[in-house]
């Protein structure tokens, strides 16, 4: 099979491990795909237009909203599938992806309307919509501890699925402290100036954006690696320490990145002792996912099961 082939096929495997299953998971999956949809869509709105990519008021905010947070739902969606079809599951699921639905619309509608979504309260129209958007974050952090929980108390998956989910919701989590600390900072910024801050900086160069987007996407990166852990025909137990290992070396990363951000020095200007966990992060994340993505390979390629066939099959549930 050609590498092309390869990669088709194990794309495949990633959609049938986040197919959605039942009404509830297919309207929120659904709910996703609407929100990258439409960041996908501003995208070419800020081609076509022209205007500048940065800023307060710039088409990246749809974009970077809208794909941020279709990603999470799509996330959510596949956590569910991997635990019981219960309302203690679908609540939090619902919680996050309500909370994701209005977010992205009243960001977008900020943009559409020529002014600043975040820290702008020029008018009662512009501090009522700020208002809404920074108390949004309550919601949603209780939505993703109480799934995180759930998880914790009951997960059907495989043992490298779970510490996928789990690390990835606690990375989410630290994602939602970082913002919270940012909209403080913009809030102090237009208290002062009365201006709405071109960028939000920790100290005097500590890119918050950049802590704030690790946290919030590793989750994507580490459930793909449990699903081709999955689809490597890796036995369990060797899955789950790969994927250990994974998320070990993600941890490290978003700690030495925030820790860069909350020094105020730049991405690229950590401090000596911080190069250490970023440097042995990406090698340890990096090394783990090339050996998934080696197995997973071999194990597509191959005619037949390999000798790592005792694969942890999909869990398969009925009436949903």
């Amino acid at each position: 099979m050609s590498a092309m082939g390869v990669g088709a096929v194990l794309a495949s495997d990633v959609w049938r491990a986040v197919r959605p299953e039942g009404r509830c998971q297919r309207l929120l999956w659904w709910c996703g795909t609407l929100l990258v949809a439409s960041g996908v869509l501003h995208g070419v709105v800020a081609v076509v237009d022209g205007a500048p990519w940065w800023g307060p008021v710039s088409w990246r905010k749809p974009v970077a909203f809208g794909v941020s947070f279709g990603l999470l739902v799509w996330s959510v969606v596949w956590i569910m599938r991997q635990m019981p079809a219960r309302w203690w599951v679908r609540v939090p699921a619902g919680l996050v992806v309500l909370v994701a639905v209005c977010e992205v619309g009243l960001v977008t509608a900020q943009r559409w309307r020529g002014v600043a979504s975040h820290f702008n309260q020029a008018t009662d129209t512009d501090s009522a919509i700020w208002s809404v958007i920074g108390t949004l974050i309550l919601p949603l952090i209780l939505g993703l501890v109480w799934l995180f929980v759930a998880a914790l108390v009951r997960f059907d998956g495989s043992g490298a699925s779970r510490v996928a989910a789990l690390v990835g919701l606690a990375a989410v989590l630290v994602a939602g402290y970082i913002g919270i600390d940012m909209a403080a900072i913009g809030e102090a910024a237009f208290d002062d100036t009365g201006r709405v801050p071109q960028e939000v900086l920790f100290g005097a160069a500590g890119s918050a954006k950049l802590a704030h987007a690790t946290g919030l996407h590793g989750i994507q990166l580490l459930a793909v690696l449990a699903i081709l852990c999955d689809a490597g025909r890796l036995r369990p137990r060797r899955a789950g320490i790969v994927l250990a290992l994974a998320a070990l070396g993600y941890a490290a990363v978003l700690g030495a990145v925030t820790a860069t951000a909350y020094a105020g020095r730049a991405p690229y200007d950590p401090t000596a002792p911080l190069w250490i966990p970023l440097a042995a992060g990406l090698l340890t994340t990096g090394t783990a996912a090339a050996l998934v993505l080696a197995q997973a390979s071999l194990a597509r390629r191959a005619p037949g099961p390999g000798p790592d066939a005792e694969k942890t099959p999909l869990v398969e549930r009925t009436g949903r």
